[in-house]
């Protein structure tokens, strides 16, 4: 492993490296695949695993045996999201999305892994959704905002995410078939938004459509949930419209053009 600049205080710089490398790998890594990455001493790296899982910045899977990053992490990571710009944009546009769809429940997320995790939520009259906080995070193939996240990845980073663990259903209409998923987000990317047809909550439907930063890299997905019993076609088109648009107005005030 290769450092741009040296290590000031050495074991702050390897935990910090730690969690990088295991938010960042396709695949939850193992304790052996950690040890070949930072070439630290096994003693070593043993302390600071245990240090990061006691203040929850890792969570270690007792049957896997692989790391995934903890809930202090996630929190951290959405108390920053809240104080940046970009958060306060995608904030204020959920709540827009909310108000112009008469009080339907908005959300926003981004991608972790194979789990969307939720960063803004405007709560409806009628609250049809499970998400329960901010950092609130759920396995991204049940979800609208889930699958329009993870339409933009390639074949490769799909299938390690994936293809090797078991899709979690949530209700009889989840898609649980991995080439099933992969053949709804080949269609969820052609179209630019994704149905989430009661797959997560029963008599809940959800809309999403991405959210794109100046670079045109797609950082996060905006939705809005409606009963499924006051589904019409007609407010159908009206959802996917106005979700579309409002996806596409705060890539734009990100810098999108």
């Amino acid at each position: 492993m290769s450092k741009s600049k040296p290590a000031i205080v050495k074991s702050a710089s390897r935990a910090l490296d730690i969690i990088e490398y295991v938010v960042k790998n396709p695949k939850p890594p193992t304790f052996s695949a950690i040890l070949e990455y930072m070439d630290i001493p096994k003693s070593s790296l043993s302390y600071l695993l245990q240090d990061l899982q006691n203040r929850d910045y890792l969570q270690l899977d007792s049957e896997t045996r692989v790391y995934y990053p903890g809930l202090k992490l996630i929190q951290v990571s959405a108390a920053c999201m809240n104080n940046t710009n970009v958060s306060r944009e995608i904030w204020q546009g959920a709540k827009m999305l909310s108000d112009a769809l008469g009080g339907e429940t908005a959300h926003a997320a981004i991608l972790e892994g194979r789990y969307a995790v939720y960063i803004a939520k405007c709560q409806g009259v009628k609250d049809l959704s499970v998400v329960t906080n901010i950092g609130f995070k759920i396995p991204a193939h049940s979800t609208a905002v889930g699958k329009v996240l993870l339409s933009s990845l390639s074949e490769e980073e799909l299938e390690a995410r994936l293809a090797n663990v078991e899709l979690e259903r949530f209700t009889e209409k989840t898609i649980v078939s991995y080439q099933q998923i992969i053949e709804e987000l080949r269609k969820t990317a052609k179209q630019g938004y994704a149905i989430d047809n009661q797959e997560i909550i029963p008599g809940g439907v959800c809309v999403a459509a991405p959210i794109y930063d100046k670079s045109h890299k797609m950082i996060a997905a905006i939705s809005a949930t409606v009963p499924a019993m006051r589904l019409t076609d007609e407010l159908l088109q009206e959802l996917i419209r106005k979700v579309k648009e409002s996806g596409d107005t705060i890539s734009m005030r990100l810098g999108k053009v």
